[in-house]
């Protein structure tokens, strides 16, 4: 008799239904966090694929190097054309801070050169680990104008840190400082 009305039965049911859904959104939150996932790097080189477990991993050692090398190509290898696309890339490669100190500079140099075009190009001479996390290397940069060429030795600094892999950054380093001096 208490489950003659249709309307009733249909409210249980409601009910019955939001209370399982609301059990298995709290069982599946739970199984969730219950299954923290850890990041792995495995590494792949001539000797084969292994777990990198160490920071002076050889494997890591070139990725790192190979970091460098993508900035150095973006940040100092450009021409009035590329210039903004090229410091798009670099920029992804610096944490916000150094970013934020290097803007104006950077927008400056983008202003000039769109008045004055020129091509700037950069072959790294020699890439040195000082310390656990800062390089110096030296650049011998080319900077072409109309009809004018001249040729810089450069030494810079770069300071790096860990971070997460992005698809703009995938290596899982950021240059925190950036200094560059003329030889």
């Amino acid at each position: 008799m208490f489950l003659k009305s249709k309307l009733l039965r249909e409210e249980i049911k409601h009910w019955l239904l939001i209370l399982s859904l609301g059990f298995w959104a709290l069982l599946a939150s739970l199984f969730a966090l219950k299954n923290n996932t850890k990041t792995i790097l495995i590494g792949i080189d001539d000797s084969g694929s292994r777990l990198i477990s160490e920071t002076n991993d050889r494997i890591l050692q070139n990725e790192l190097k190979n970091f460098i090398k993508y900035f150095v190509e973006r940040y100092y290898i450009y021409d009035e054309k590329t210039y903004a696309d090229q410091m798009s890339l670099a920029s992804d490669l610096m944490a916000p801070d150094l970013w934020e100190m290097q803007k104006p500079k950077l927008l400056e140099i983008k202003e000039k050169i769109q008045k004055l075009p020129l091509v700037q190009l950069a072959e790294i001479e020699s890439l040195d680990k000082v310390d656990n996390d800062k390089i110096e290397g030296v650049l011998n940069l080319i900077i072409k104008s109309k009809i004018t060429e001249h040729k810089v030795r450069l030494k810079i600094t770069l300071k790096i840190a860990k971070s997460p892999r992005t698809e703009q950054n995938p290596w899982g380093f950021e240059i925190v400082e950036l200094s560059d001096v003329v030889l």
